[in-house]
């Protein structure tokens, strides 16, 4: 979505993505001419205002300590919750070879698949707040994000069972065409890290990061500063 200057120049653009009930802003580009206006941040209200209109539960956004989207973040009031984690990409070799042959044709963006692990003694719980059905698995939602399945949990008690993990997203992968899996490990398990490197996976951030939230049942109000924001920024919302 992009925030417009009266004159049709696209100041300022988000990137977002419907995962599982809630909008994740995945990136914020404002164009050079708008860089402190308050450009970025008054797409990022105008977002908010539009998921909430339309029965999003809320949003959410990696937040990474020093980086400027981490200010943004601040001014939305989300509140960065659960662990400190990496995420990792991890390739599947053979994901292309196991398209399902509607792949990539109407593909489906966004899901839920139950990995059967319980979870019971992993560092790391689901982050979504997916109802679990006590079968004996753990339910994740999952998010196409371009090439890559990005899971919104990691139920593995170890390293060891990363196989099990990735034997569980086989369905989804194959009728997405996903190349690899976007996988959250705890920031602290030097173990997986060093497992991890061993395989060829890539950790997406510097630094360790945590997932903030911004549920729309909380009262937000931003009051004059946000007033003055948008009275300075750009009008018009496009998608």
């Amino acid at each position: 979505m992009g925030l417009y200057a009266p004159d049709g120049t696209l100041a300022a653009v988000h990137r977002g993505m419907r995962w599982h009930r809630h909008l994740l802003l995945k990136g914020v580009f404002v164009d050079d001419g708008f860089r402190g206006s308050g450009a970025g941040l008054g797409a990022a209200f105008a977002i908010r205002d539009w998921a909430r209109s339309v029965g999003f539960d809320g949003i959410l956004v990696w937040v990474e300590r020093d980086k400027r989207e981490s200010q943004l973040a601040t001014r939305l009031r989300v509140r960065p919750d659960g662990p400190l984690i990496h995420r990792y990409l991890v390739p599947l070799p053979s994901a292309g070879a196991a398209a399902h042959p509607g792949a990539g044709v109407g593909r489906p963006a966004a899901g839920v698949l139950t990995v059967p692990l319980t979870g019971r003694g992993a560092a790391l719980r689901e982050l979504l707040g997916i109802e679990q059905d006590g079968s004996g698995g753990t339910r994740l939602g999952w998010i196409l994000d371009r090439s890559r399945l990005v899971l919104g949990g990691n139920p593995c008690r170890s390293i060891t069972e990363l196989e099990i993990l990735v034997a569980a997203t086989a369905e989804a992968v194959g009728l997405t065409g996903a190349m690899s899996l976007e996988i959250p490990f705890e920031a602290a398990d030097i173990h997986a890290a060093l497992s991890l490197a061993g395989i060829g996976a890539k950790r997406l951030s510097r630094v360790p990061v945590r997932l903030g939230l911004l549920p729309f049942g909380d009262q937000v109000a931003e009051g004059s500063v946000q007033q003055g924001l948008l009275q300075r920024a750009p009008k018009a919302v496009g998608r």
